[in-house]
């Protein structure tokens, strides 16, 4: 592998966190990883945008003795920073569920984000497709639970079955939606997922995501900081087409999913009276992997306004 690609690692409150630094000078661009993501799907983004950021891509923590609570993973971050000598206030490029943590840290430590790029982020109502839902078929067709995914690469990876791992992901999500990773990137990205506490954390990530108690606080807008908002969602009649191909499902009930998945995103706006919404219409939810043009241009507005 690449020395450029090799990831540090840091103890950071129990956790070992694997980060990388593209770029000199005072980190200034946070990126905030999806769900189960790991640094390869995002290695060749962060050294484009090093040209103009000094970029701190790095993973969440696996060991969930500690539990993985957005408050959690926001003061591990910050220490993280604080360890990493960046004194400055950051811009944070946040996808999927990493929005969540990217709004929780804005919450906790307001002086150090300078703004916040959400691509395609979580939001702290999702469980509101559980009441738009409500049956277990409606529920699984709908695609809002992601945690049976994670269960189902777990259980290949307690019986080391890493090899069906790294062939059934060569036609999923991140490779399905590009395929250009470099041959270090790829390598990495397989290994990685064969892993069970990479499972097993996405998996209490996902339920203390849904846990009432953990994101009631991040459902008000009064305390939230005024600073510069970027929404990026995808397309709406390009997911709705994905939401009937992958699901099965009538054109109806993909229009009903992927409008509340808009609205739910959408509520991001209100946070702050500095926002503003730009859609991907040629992209599902892998936005920074099929336009990153249009996170760039994301990135470029905030910059602008602040």
């Amino acid at each position: 592998m690449e020395k450029s690609l090799l990831l540090d690692k840091k103890e950071i409150d129990g956790q070992d966190i694997s980060y990388r630094i593209f770029g000199e000078g005072n980190i200034d661009l946070v990126i905030e990883m999806g769900l189960g993501a790991v640094a390869g799907e995002w290695w060749h983004i962060a050294e484009c945008l090093s040209k103009q950021f000094t970029v701190l891509l790095y993973e969440r923590g696996r060991n969930i003795s500690k539990p993985r609570t957005p408050k959690n993973i926001a003061v591990e971050l910050h220490t993280l920073l604080q360890d990493l000598k960046c004194q400055s206030s950051i811009i944070i490029l946040a996808h999927s569920q990493g929005g969540l943590y990217a709004q929780q840290f804005a919450r906790m430590y307001p002086d150090r984000v300078r703004g916040i790029v959400f691509v395609d982020p979580l939001s702290a109502k999702d469980n509101t497709y559980k009441a738009v839902f409500q049956t277990e078929k409606e529920q699984k067709q709908s695609g809002f639970d992601k945690s049976q995914n994670f269960v189902i690469m777990r259980k290949m990876a307690s019986f080391h079955l890493g090899f069906v791992i790294k062939l059934l992901m060569r036609k999923a999500p991140p490779f399905y939606y590009y395929d250009h990773f470099s041959p270090q990137a790829k390598k990495y990205i397989l290994h990685e997922l064969t892993k069970i506490s990479l499972h097993d954390a996405s998996l209490e990530e996902y339920r203390l995501a849904h846990e009432e108690e953990e994101i009631c606080q991040l459902k008000k807008k009064g305390d939230f900081p005024q600073i510069p908002i970027v929404l990026i969602t995808h397309g709406s009649e390009f997911e709705t087409k994905e939401i009937m191909e992958f699901g099965q499902n009538t054109k109806d009930f993909a229009t009903k999913v992927e409008e509340l998945w808009q609205s739910l995103m959408q509520e991001y706006l209100t946070f702050s009276e500095q926002s503003v919404l730009i859609r991907a219409n040629n992209s599902g939810h892998y936005i920074h992997l099929t336009e990153f043009g249009i996170v760039l241009q994301g990135l470029q507005w905030l910059i602008k306004k602040d």
